[in-house]
């Protein structure tokens, strides 16, 4: 299988070869260069295939689910049936018109038209069923059938599916089309033939339960009149049992004069598998005579195929239908993965089905070996004839008096194409160019594409997902032009390319496309279809991208592979596979972008000429090359295309500056160097006629070359027989240069060199000097050495073979026997005159005057006139020339010596030494060559040698010495102009570092001087710090100046100079003081930061400056705290990240002097969390203040609002570059432009902080905004709604007056209006704030253009002082504006006349009179209300204190209970037996079990009885029967909910020995129930038990689940029960009404402040051998004696199982003091306190029992319950103990009266404090139900883990049941995954889990009292509140019982959906192990039932509604046949000698 691949990531593979060496190398230079490209083009094609994302050319997405796609191939529309719509598309999927077909008012079980009568009709979506084309003579028809109205078709007109061209009103049974199910499968096809009176509709569908009966799978139907769809007069195919025979329609098509129907049934004859099938009939056929069906059998190997899923008939070349076909599961219709897909020619398929006939017509059916091959199907009054032999040929369609319907049973038979594994569902067929090529649609939504290279082979090449997880429609079409294919999933309609040939750019990428429809046009270059290429039908024009092996055009080689850009030639190209040209027609040559040039075709080889030496495009900086491409163009495509280099000798040698010649002639162009001009030239000869030639230069015959006959001398060794190389004239040029070749020897011609004379054959062994005509470098320096790698490597690479060629070529000493011919070429590097080295020492000092002498070779080569030679000397950017002298070497005349200039050299650069190239010039300009390494060194022995000490550690090399006098230094020696020191000064400290160190010492101590010692060992034993060793580190020893020591430790505080000793010198001491100190810690700020870190701790302390800075380093724990300051008094760090909350001590170490902050701890709090902001907008200026919400803000130190921004062009610029071709690169690059604006932030608390928004540069880009937590960075898209941080433009306010000179005139009492713009862009009201002066003016209104403030009502005074105006300023956040000065208007003369304002006054006054009477009696009035107030203030404050001690007294309980897995053990878990599980669970509350009961009939009948119920068992075997019988019981009124679930424990019992057959009748009566509620609501289902079956279900998951319980679950349950019931234990419980101190159950909660105490009984009981045995108990002084019993014996007996202790009731509970002090306690005596009606129960608390008193229990002497004693609190059992017990008039109570206030006890009565105390609010006790949930968690958490754990393996009968609830919510068409969910959570854990958390006692051998249960009942509906689907929301009204667990219950809630996924995803196909575990389960487990008393109890409920099952038997036709209702009587006239009809 191969997978697509997209071309552009597909590169073509060069292959070309050239004929010449020289061309093979730079192919494979260029190939070495392009490997991993090359490497991706060869494996990419042949990679698996991979589904690729291939994005739909267009597609059209609807809401409804959609069911049918058609294509109209006149228009090229598209017709798109779903749910309740009809879509009309373009070809291009545009939305034409859609039309409505539902929901409609409807009900599967009422016939149209629907009236109030059907009541089931409800709102039903219609679900199309059949979409089709009008016979072409109803032009514009389309044919349209929904599932509403039982099917019923209707005609739409095709320009507008909106409009109804026809549909019946009051539709008839014959007009029922479609099946009214949706899951029922319908299918059609149109027939419109000549001799056709009619078109006709031929339709088959699948059979429906509901609705009306008959209506047959297959029908012929008119089209047309107005009784359009009905099959009256017209044929339909006769069925006995429509029920037997339900075929599921896959397709049908029509072929020639035949119609055609695929589809799959259970063969009713054979093994009841399920196959498919195709039938025929003539379309003339009315009375179906013709209808004959053959089987498929479509296998490979033993893997069968047998479920058709889709269709498809090709016509082309000969019908063939293709069938997609899937293995079936297990004899069911459902399809697995394993798919296939198999081709059955048409042609097979009319002979089988013709063989069919004539065997049925002629021979019974029979062949002629009389084995069976056709037989009548379908249950009707026919059967096979013997007929005339013709009858075949005379009635090929059949007639009245031939057998039908004819079934063959001889299957036609295919091989599959293709096997995939995975679910395929729809198929197509295509061809292209002669090849067929298959797509294939799967359920996941892809979209597969397979060459079909026969009908038994084919190949997936390519595969592309279409819609992830949406399967593929079988409804797959190809537009009109097989250009696109459209796709339609649940969803949605995909138009996709059939191919993509246009995506390929390139040969390459085609070729490795690999797609049958693709290939290359060569002349057209592109990748298009075969029939798209003009000329394909000739050779190599079009190239077939699926073919194996098959190459682009490609350029073989090029000759030559290089020329001179200064030179035009002809270039020869070798290209295969060249495709021919007709007449006329001719290739172009074209190099790089210059114009073509025509092209010379000889057979495969290809002559273009060269461009002109001015047209070459230049060569790169820094490059000898340029290459450009070559390409053979046709007509401007590119059909072949190479690469062609010019090279630039002249750039060669300017590449190689320090040595051009060598460079030049070793360089791997032809390039050769003119000796004199200093040049390099790719010519070969010279103007000055001395020429060096390249060292690939191959001479020819018309080179001369040295005599043959001569003994040869090497022309390094001899300079008297080497001459310059005489070129020959001009005239000859010509020649010589046609004959001398750049390329190599052709080694294919080895007959060339064997005519060579022997003398000429060149050695094969020796060195290279042994090579004649090779010159001899000089020892120790070679080629290698002169020739910088990097700058040769412009040019092809070369193996090292290929090298040793080119350097020392053999073939170089050929020699001819032309004694004319006397002289050998000059060439190569070593040929070259060159600088070799320096006589000497290469160190030259400074200031002193030195002769450099140079050693050069070859320069006798130059023989002209000499001019004049210097050394130069390149001293930085200054070149020092010396006249030079050349002298040849008398050892070796070959070399020279060149004498430069006596010259003192100086340098300015502070180093100590300064290296200098030297080299030879000749003439003013030219260089000669020189070695890389032909440098000197200067050094200069005053640099760095500060002092004596320094100078004379130096090397001895340098010669340099101290040289004394009035400025002493360090000089080279000779150059000393006084005298040379000796011996050095006394050694000097300046300065040390740290200056104090820890008492413990081992810090670095540094000493800063000078004279310190010359060597180490001076200073090793000799320094010494406050009077202590210090030691040295020779590792950080500086001669002279520096000493690194470590310090000594010291006993105490200490101080003193450092002193330094260098040998017998005084020694030196600092002036300053190392001091010895105790650092010391004393406190922390702040004491806690987040867990992330960050925080910036300061520690305060006493001499903390001690050691280095580096020496220091903080510690919070075990984590690092970086310190970024040190002071004496304090220092900073910021913390490192910690792993958990916890608070850790501070340390700090001092070196390695450890100190401990002991008072305090640095607290890591939970990181800070942010909810949401209140705004998110700012303007550019910033300052807008952002309320920030969310928890833990306080622990964060230094939070900031921080804002990532860049300027507008650069974020511009970031935008536009990034790509995916750029990646993270792109970012990195552009991100040095972004800039960070931050502003504190101000925590207000632990919830709520105000950060300032940053202000930021108007325009910039904003790319990130952050909140900065210390280390936590929170970017502000990630809070409250994920909306992004704005800035908005700054807002513009206008002056208030267009002068700013002038003031703004103010009335007062007005308002002041600001016009401006954008002033609500980031701002709100409250936000903006305004001021006159030092007044403040109220900002009324604002919206985005005005803003109005209420100013002062009087002139406020100016801000400025002096007089001026107040200033009008409206600040906007960071905005201040001025909009100018403001002038109070003063007030106008009142008109107001003088009487009036007397009056006025008057009035006034009379007014105030009457205020102050009103203020006295108010003064009054308020005092009372004041001291009213004073006095609740006491009342509160009494009540405040109460509650405080009430919350510290359960605080301390708290604290004192978490620790109980201690406490917890004991031999063993008191499990169960099988017996006891089932009859706890089966018959829960029933008093007798018919598990311990026998058969309860006379004995003289007991025989006949059993017989009858043997009978009856073997008549509950019958599925029929049983499935009836509990249908009956169930319809019947008297049958109740409780008799149910009887009925289904009796019918366990029965069955329990058939567990298989159990679970199949539970399935199916499952399958009625969900038929019922899917109708209904399908999420109610399996809520309650309301039927057997859900009963069934409850025992069935009990007996599966006994192992799991017992050996998972059951351990994590009896630990959370011992300790729910210990803790419950250690508090009072009270005995009447159960309630607890420590309970989960508000409700059962003792909410009352009772004092108790522990007690400590000693108590004596008899051991198993008879002795007492002491044994100490935990008890409370007011429990009941009865309570104390059970106590006593849950500590005697802890761990035995509950059944087998002794019961508290039959025994008495003694209290012995002394020798004869006994006294038998009970819970009610005489001594029992009476009090009214009260009578309370006795307790230790009312016998004075002290601690540690020994008590003993003791048989009861008698069984009578004492006088008084009341059951209620006696019995111990879940139900005992009452709300409120009786006692011959008297209530009985323990601990509190019940429905009545707490009476306060009389001695507490006096204080005023207790009697409030006793009114506390009860809601405060609630913290004990934190304190017990708290103590149980680990229990509860264990018990959730144990049942919802997936690590173990799942119980099979979980995962088994839950595959069927998968299976049947995909039948039913439920989607809906919260409806299975709740499937699930019904049916494990609500009905198992639940009751098995709430009764442990149905598992475990235990006693549960009320107490527990409670707490049971708690955790048990938080298990359920687990398993639900709705959020799970708590406010504070919620029961408290919500609250307790509402943290947990989400992380509960994802356990459950992890188990249900982890359970879904697991590989199905249990149910082989299923079967083996319910075969385990019936053998281990059926002996425990009584199952002949179950039966009995079952023929009860068979006599009570005897009749009813009698009548329901006997009418079913099924349970006729088997004689059921018989068989009943038969059992009845046994077990009761009932009269019967028998």
């Amino acid at each position: 299988m191969r997978g697509k691949l997209t071309c552009d990531r597909i590169f073509k593979n060069p292959s070309g070869r050239g004929s010449d060496r020289y061309s093979a190398v730079k192919a494979a230079a260029m190939r070495a260069t392009a490997v991993a490209v090359l490497l991706a083009s060869w494996w990419l094609p042949w990679l698996p295939a991979l589904p690729s994302s291939h994005p739909a050319s267009s597609s059209f997405q609807s809401e409804s689910a959609l069911n049918h796609l058609l294509l109209d191939p006149s228009t090229g529309h598209l017709y798109v049936g779903a749910v309740d719509h009809l879509f009309h598309l373009s070809g291009a999927l545009e939305l034409l018109s859609r039309g409505e077909t539902g929901p409609r008012m409807d009900s599967p079980d009422c016939l149209p038209p629907i009236n109030q009568e059907c009541q089931q009709a409800t709102d039903t979506s219609s679900h199309n069923k059949l979409l089709l084309l009008g016979a072409p003579r109803e032009e514009g028809s389309l044919i349209v059938c929904g599932t509403v109205f039982q099917g019923i078709c209707e005609k739409r007109s095709l320009g507008n599916v909106s409009v109804v061209l026809y549909r019946t009103e009051n539709p008839v049974d014959t007009q029922y089309v479609a099946a009214n199910d949706p899951r029922v499968s319908t299918v059609g096809v149109v027939v419109e033939q000549e001799e056709l009176e009619e078109p006709l509709l031929f339709v088959g569908r699948g059979y429906t339960s509901k609705g009306p009966g008959g209506v047959p799978p297959i029908t012929t139907r008119h089209l047309g009149g107005h009784n359009a769809f009905t099959h009256e007069d017209l044929g339909k195919l006769v069925v006995g049992s429509y029920s037997e025979y339900n075929n599921h329609f896959v397709a049908a098509f029509q072929a020639g004069s035949h119609v055609y129907f695929v589809f799959f049934r259970r063969d009713r004859r054979a093994k009841r598998e399920y196959r498919t099938y195709v039938s025929r009939l003539c379309v003339d056929d009315r009375s179906y005579y013709s209808y004959i069906e053959v089987p498929l059998r479509c296998a490979a190997g033993d893997k069968a195929y047998n479920l058709a899923q889709a269709t498809f008939l090709s016509t082309e070349e000969g019908a063939t239908l293709y069938v997609v076909m899937a293995a079936g599961q297990a004899s069911t219709p459902a399809p697995t993965r394993d798919t296939a897909l198999c081709a059955f020619p048409l042609a097979e398929l009319d002979g089988a089905i013709v063989h069919a006939q004539e065997r049925c017509y002629v021979a019974e059916g029979r062949s002629e070996g009389g084995v069976e091959e056709a037989y009548i199907e379908y249950e009707v009054n026919s059967q096979c004839a013997r007929l005339t032999q013709d009858s075949v040929i005379s009635y090929p369609c059949g007639y009245e008096h031939t057998p039908s319907p004819i079934a063959s049973s001889v299957p036609v038979e295919a091989t599959p194409a293709i096997t995939m594994e995975t679910q395929l569902s729809a198929v197509t067929v295509t061809t292209e160019a002669g090849h067929t090529i298959v797509l294939l649609g799967d359920s996941q939504g892809q979209l597969h594409k397979v060459f079909l290279q026969s009908h038994s082979r084919g190949e997936v090449y390519s595969s592309e997902t279409v819609e992830p997880g949406s399967p593929v429609s079988a409804d797959l079409l190809l537009d009109n032009a097989g250009e696109h294919i459209y796709v339609m999933t649940a969803f949605k309609v995909s138009r996709v390319p059939v191919s993509s040939c246009g995506q390929c750019t390139d040969c390459g990428s085609c070729l490795a496309f690999r797609d049958p429809h693709c290939g290359w046009c060569v002349l057209q270059g592109s990748c298009t279809r075969k029939a798209e290429c003009e000329r394909f039908e000739q050779a190599n024009h079009w190239l077939w991208s699926y073919r194996q092996g098959e190459e682009c055009v490609t350029v073989q080689g090029v000759s030559p592979a290089n020329r001179s850009r200064e030179e035009q030639t002809e270039v020869t190209l070798t290209v295969h596979q060249l495709p021919s040209l007709g007449t006329g027609e001719s290739f172009s040559c074209v190099f790089g972008t210059l114009p073509g040039q025509p092209a010379a075709v000889t057979g495969t080889k290809v002559t273009c000429q060269s461009p002109l030496p001015e047209q070459v495009p230049p060569s790169d900086p820094g490059k000898d090359h340029v290459v450009v491409s070559l390409s053979l163009k046709f007509n401007g495509v590119v059909v072949a295309v190479t690469e062609f280099i010019f090279y630039d000798c002249g750039a060669v040698s300017a590449l190689g500056a320090t040595a051009p010649c060598r460079r030049c002639v070793s360089s791997d162009w032809e390039c050769n160097w003119c000796l004199l001009d200093h040049s390099c030239t790719h010519q070969e000869s010279c103007p000055a006629h001395l020429i060096i030639y390249n060292r690939k230069f191959i001479p020819n015959k018309l080179t001369p070359i040295l005599p043959t006959n001569s003994p040869f001398v090497p022309p390094s060794a001899s300079t008297s027989n080497r001459h310059p190389l005489s070129v020959p004239s001009p005239a000859f040029s010509p020649t010589l240069s046609n004959q001398i070749t750049s390329s190599f020897p052709d080694p294919s011609q080895p007959p060339i060199r064997s005519q060579l004379p022997p003398s000429a054959v060149p050695p094969t062994t020796g060195s290279p000097a042994s090579v004649p005509g090779r010159a001899t470098p000089p020892v120790g320096f070679g080629f290698s050495d002169w020739i910088d790698w990097e700058e040769v490597s412009y040019g092809p690479s070369f193996s090292l073979a290929e090298e040793a060629s080119l350097l020392f070529d053999p073939w170089e000493t050929v020699a001819l026997k032309s004694e004319e011919q006397s002289l050998q070429p000059i060439r190569g590097p070593d040929s070259c005159p060159c600088i070799s080295g320096i006589l000497g020492s290469l160190l030259v000092p400074v200031g002193f005057e030195t002769q450099l002498i140079l050693e050069g070779k070859n320069l006798d080569l130059f023989e002209d006139a000499a001019p004049d030679y210097h050394c130069v000397l390149e001293i930085g950017e200054l070149s020092q020339h010396l006249p030079a002298q050349l002298n040849r070497n008398p050892q070796d005349p070959a070399s020279y010596h060149i004498t430069c200039q006596t010259q003192q050299y100086r340098y300015l650069v502070p180093v100590p030494e300064y290296t200098v190239p030297v080299y030879l010039q000749r003439g003013s300009s030219h260089r000669i060559d020189s070695h890389p390494d032909v440098n000197v060194t200067l050094y200069n022995c005053s640099v760095g040698q500060s002092d004596c000490s320094r100078c004379k550690a130096g090397e001895p090399r340098y010669s340099c010495v101290w040289c004394g006098g009035e400025q002493p230094g360090c000089v080279y020696q000779g150059s000393c102009r006084g005298e040379v020191v000796e011996s050095c000064p006394d050694p000097v400290v300046h300065s040390i570092e740290p200056m104090a160190g820890p008492l413990e010492g081992n810090i670095a101590l540094t000493i800063m001087g000078s004279n310190l010692g010359q060597r180490f060992e001076e200073i090793e034993l000799t320094v010494s710090a406050a009077g202590l060793s210090c030691k040295p580190d020779r590792n950080r020893y500086q001669i002279s100046v520096r000493i690194v020591c470590t310090v000594s430790p010291s006993p105490g505080d200490a101080s003193g100079p450092v002193r330094v000793i260098v040998g017998d010198r005084e020694p030196a001491v600092s002036a300053q003081l190392f001091t010895y100190q105790n650092p010391e810690l004393t406190s922390i700020f702040p004491d806690k930061g987040p867990v992330a870190g960050g925080t910036s701790l300061t520690i305060n302390g006493i001499k903390l400056k001690t050691g280095q800075p580096s020496d220091i380093t903080a510690f919070v724990g075990h984590v690092p705290c970086e310190v970024v300051e040190v002071e004496d008094n304090f220092l900073m760090c910021c913390t490192a990240p910690a792993n958990q909350m916890e608070a850790l001590p501070v340390r700090v170490l001092f070196g390695q002097a450890e100190r401990t902050l002991g008072n305090a701890v640095f607290n890591f709090k939970e990181n800070p969390a942010i909810a949401k902001t209140n705004a998110s907008k700012s303007f550019y200026s910033g300052g807008r203040v952002i309320e920030v919400s969310g928890r833990n803000l306080d622990v964060v130190q230094n939070p900031l609002l921080q804002v990532c921004a860049e300027p507008a062009e650069g974020g511009w610029r970031q935008r536009r570059g990034l790509g995916q071709s750029q990646g993270r690169h792109q970012h990195s690059t552009e991100k040095s432009t972004l800039k960070e604006f931050s502003e504190v932030c101000v925590v207000r608390s632990s919830e709520v902080m105000e950060c300032p928004s940053p202000r930021v540069p108007a325009g910039w880009v904003v790319s990130e905004v952050l909140f900065i937590l210390d280390n936590l960075r929170v970017p502000f898209s990630s809070v409250g709604t994920g909306e992004g941080f704005l800035y908005q433009p700054d807002p513009v306010l206008k002056s208030l007056t267009e002068d700013m000179e002038q003031p703004y005139h103010f009335k007062p009492g007005s308002v002041i209006m600001v016009e401006g713009t954008g002033l609500t862009l980031a701002m709100t009201r409250a936000e903006v704030s305004a001021r006159v002066g030092d007044g403040n003016c109220a900002v009324k209104t604002l919206d985005d253009v005005h803003l109005y403030c209420e100013p002062p009502p009087t002139q406020p005074a100016s801000l400025e002082g002096g007089g001026v105006l107040p200033q009008f300023i409206v600040q906007m956040g960071g905005l201040q504006f001025k909009l100018g000065r403001v002038q109070y208007d003063s007030a106008e003369p009142s008109l107001f006349p003088l009487g009036a304002q007397m009056g006025l006054a008057v009035g006034a006054a009379l007014v105030v009179l009457v205020v102050l009477v009103i203020v006295f009696m108010y003064r009054r009035k308020s005092k009372q209300a004041v001291r009213d107030y004073k006095k609740v203030l006491v009342q509160l404050e009494n009540l405040e204190i109460n509650v405080g001690d009430q919350c510290r007294k359960e605080f301390t309980d708290l604290m004192t209970e978490m620790d109980l897995t201690s406490d917890l053990g004991g031999p063993g878990i008191p499990f169960l037996d099988y017996r006891s599980y089932a009859e706890r669970v089966f018959f829960p509350g029933h008093r007798e079990c018919p598990l311990r009961k026998g058969l309860d009939v006379p004995e003289s009948r007991r025989q006949t009885v059993e017989q009858g119920l043997e009978q009856l068992a073997k008549l509950l075997n019958s599925k029929l029967f049983l499935i009836k019988f509990i249908h009956t019981l169930e319809m019947q009124p008297g049958f109740s909910q409780r008799d149910r679930g009887y009925v289904a424990s009796l019918l366990t019992m029965a069955l329990h020995g058939k567990m298989e057959y159990l679970t199949d009748i539970m399935k199916t009566l499952l399958g009625d129930l969900v038929e019922q509620y899917v109708a209904k609501n399908p999420k109610l289902m399996l809520r309650r038990t309301e039927t057997v079956v859900e009963k069934l279900l409850s025992n069935w998951m009990s007996i599966c689940l006994y192992s799991f319980l017992r050996d998972t679950a059951g351990e994590p349950l009896y630990m959370l029960y011992r300790a729910i019931k210990y803790q419950v234990d250690k508090g009072p419980v009270d005995a009447v009404s159960g309630k607890a101190k420590r309970t989960l159950n508000d409700s059962h909660l003792l909410r009352e402040d009772l004092e108790y105490r522990a007690l400590t009984l000693t108590v004596l009981m008899k051991g198993s051998g008879g002795e007492i045995q002491p044994c100490p108990v935990r008890v409370l002084d007011t429990d009941t004696i009865t309570q104390v019993k059970e106590k006593i014996l849950d500590q005697v007996h802890k761990g035995v199982p509950f059944s087998q202790r002794t019961s508290a009731s039959n025994l008495d509970l003694e209290w012995r003091s002394g020798v004869a002090g006994h006294l038998t306690l009970s819970d009610d005596d005489v001594t029992a306190v009476v009090e009214g009606r009260w009578k309370r129960i006795n307790t230790l608390q009312h016998y004075k029992v002290t601690d540690c008193a020994t008590v003993a229990l003791i048989p009861r002497m008698h069984n009578n319950i004492q006088q008084g004693q009341n059951p209620a609190y006696l019995n111990s059992e879940k139900t005992a103990m009452l709300e409120d017990g009786e006692e011959g008039g008297l209530k009985l109570w323990h601990l509190v009266k019940s429905a009545e206030e707490p009476e306060v006890p009389k001695h507490r009565k006096s204080s005023l404090r207790e009697r409030e105390r006793a009114k506390a609010v009860p809601e405060i006790f609630l913290t004990r139900l934190l304190s017990m949930k708290g103590t149980l968690q680990k229990f509860v958490d264990d018990v959730f883990q144990a049942i919802l754990n997936t690590s173990r393996p799942v119980p099979i009968a979980v995962r088994y049941f839950f595959d069927f609830l998968d299976e049947v919510a995909e039948k039913h068409g439920i989607e809906d995954k919260e409806t299975v969910h709740i499937w699930k959570t019904n049916s494990l854990p609500l009905r198992f889990w639940v009751n098995i958390l709430k009764n442990p006692q149905f598992i475990l051998d235990v006693q549960v009292p009320s107490s527990v249960d409670a707490i049971l009942s708690v955790i048990a509906q938080t298990f359920i509140d687990s398993c639900t689907t709705s959020e799970h929301k708590v406010g504070r009204d919620s029961p408290v019982n919500k609250l307790l667990y509402a943290r947990e219950i989400p992380r509960y809630k994802n356990l459950v959906e992890k188990y249900y996924s982890d359970i879904h995803q697991t590989v199905s196909g249990c149910y082989q192990e299923m079967n083996s575990t319910l075969t385990e389960l019936s053998g281990n487990c059926a002996s425990e039932m009584n199952s002949i008393v179950a039966l009995h109890e079952l023929y009860k409920y068979i006599n009570k509604y005897y009749d009813e099952v009698i009548m329901a038997l006997e009418d079913d036709p099924s349970a006729q046949k088997m004689q059921l209702a018989y068989r009943l009587q038969q059992v009845a006239a046994l077990v009761e000698n009932k009269v019967t009809d028998l």
